[in-house]
């Protein structure tokens, strides 16, 4: 049986979708569809020399022109497997109900669906006008497409399979991406905090720069890509604040090893990965009250939920920094209910399941 993941990535560096796919790849041995392959991704995320990819080495433009070029490339593909997973709305075009399939969800295009308000609100007044349209079109297409060719859905979270049901009234199973926890090890609690995210509008980053701006005693690094915007930001930032910008996987594992907890705030995460390959180390996290934290953080156990505020979190991190070791075991109990080994066997079961009844 010949499975292809269709994508429309470019896997030059393994990003969380990127490193989910090769992961789903792995698991079913499936060929992965994408616009182009950089043969160093091996180097970096050594799992993706044990993928086949099928490259279109094709260059996308820029949004929203990306959104209709993507559509159109594949549509026009013909491609020879047995069953196919899309994995987003470029490359769900593919699909017809002739082609057995299922999509495997990040999550509904937010700009179109619950963040379509905040996009606009950021774009000026004539940029604003055009998007309205554009985004209220594609919403519309993105809608009727998936009702009426979509026959199977799963999404990466229960947070993503509501957002599923609230934009096609579709119902959807949950399949969460996978850590791999042989990788992760307890080095100890050194002298600082981790946060590792993108740093852009939607990572709340400047509420952690502040609430350890209250907090002069303690120090926070943030991984992670720096967005465009967002340069004044780290150059504000308090002496006890370290921005790393990107790092490689060694010195992540590295870090998230010897931090003494793990800071996220994200809005309305889709899922979270980061808390869990914290809590894989036994390191505790303070993540904000929503989301997909809901899911993989227990408050009280494996660290503290608050709500996005400056004094929650200012109160939360001062709490747990004074024994964070606490937090160990069931961080780590936690962190190993999403290990690849159960992640393979579910995704196995799900798509062979689906494939005995097509």
């Amino acid at each position: 049986m010949r499975i292809a993941i269709l994508s429309c990535l470019d896997f030059a560096v393994p990003g969380g979708a990127e490193r989910f796919f090769i992961d789903m790849a792995t698991a079913l041995d499936a060929t992965i569809v994408c616009l182009s392959y950089n043969p160093r991704l091996g180097e970096w995320y050594p799992r993706a020399q044990q993928v086949r990819f099928h490259p279109l080495n094709v260059s996308l433009p820029v949004e929203p022109l990306k959104q209709l070029a993507g559509m159109r490339l594949f549509r026009s593909l013909k491609l020879d497997y047995d069953f196919f997973i899309v994995t987003d709305d470029m490359a769900l075009r593919f699909l017809g109900r002739d082609h057995p399939h299922c999509y495997v969800m990040l999550t509904p295009r937010r700009a179109l669906y619950d963040m379509y308000y905040q996009t606009l609100a950021d774009l000026p007044r004539m940029k604003r006008m055009l998007f309205c349209i554009v985004l209220t079109l594609f919403r519309y297409l993105d809608r009727r497409f998936v009702i009426n060719h979509v026959t199977h859905i799963a999404g990466i979270s229960h947070n993503v399979r509501n957002r599923i049901w609230k934009a096609y009234q579709r119902k959807a199973s949950v399949i969460y991406p996978p850590i791999h926890m042989e990788q992760y090890q307890n080095r100890g609690y050194h002298d600082f905090w981790l946060s590792v995210s993108r740093v852009d509008k939607w990572k709340r980053i400047e509420l952690q720069v502040e609430a350890f701006r209250k907090m002069p005693d303690k120090k926070l690094k943030i991984a992670g890509r720096l967005y465009p915007g967002f340069e004044d930001l780290a150059k504000n930032a308090p002496s006890n604040v370290e921005f790393l910008g990107a790092v490689s996987d060694t010195e992540l594992a590295e870090l998230y090893g010897s931090c003494r907890g793990f800071l996220t705030t994200a809005i309305d995460e889709d899922y979270g990965l980061t808390p869990l390959e914290a809590m894989a180390c036994g390191k505790p996290v303070v993540a904000t009250k929503e989301g997909g934290y809901l899911e993989t953080v227990i408050d009280g156990y494996t660290g503290l939920l608050v709500a996005p505020d400056l004094l929650s979190i200012v109160e939360a991190v001062s709490m747990i920094d004074r024994n964070p070791g606490r937090y160990a075991e069931a961080s780590r109990a936690q962190a190993s209910r999403f290990d690849y080994k159960l992640f393979k066997e579910q995704i196995s079961t799900y798509v062979h399941t689906l494939i005995e009844s097509c």
